[in-house]
């Protein structure tokens, strides 16, 4: 199985893609193509993004939800009631 291509390499043939545009000396067809290439390969980027946010939050919450329960724990805890 193939892996999936990295973010880092959708960027660069997007990047080489809106190079190939600027330069403007390119038929109709081609810079057509080179733009729904583009297209689709921010669709990509996009995905990947999204997928990253929700990692991210996804860690953020777990952590947010360890750092309340330490807080109640350490609420509960009282080393003056020692009998």
């Amino acid at each position: 199985m193939a892996s999936e291509p990295t973010f880092e390499s959708l960027y660069a043939a997007l990047e080489e893609k809106a190079r190939r545009l600027e330069q403007g000396n390119l038929p109709l067809e081609e810079s057509l193509r080179l733009y729904e290439d583009g297209a689709k390969l921010v669709d990509q980027l996009r995905a990947i993004l999204e997928k990253a946010e929700l990692q991210v939050k996804t860690l953020q919450s777990r952590l947010d939800e360890d750092e309340m329960q330490l807080h109640e724990v350490e609420a509960e805890y009282d080393a003056d009631d020692r009998d």
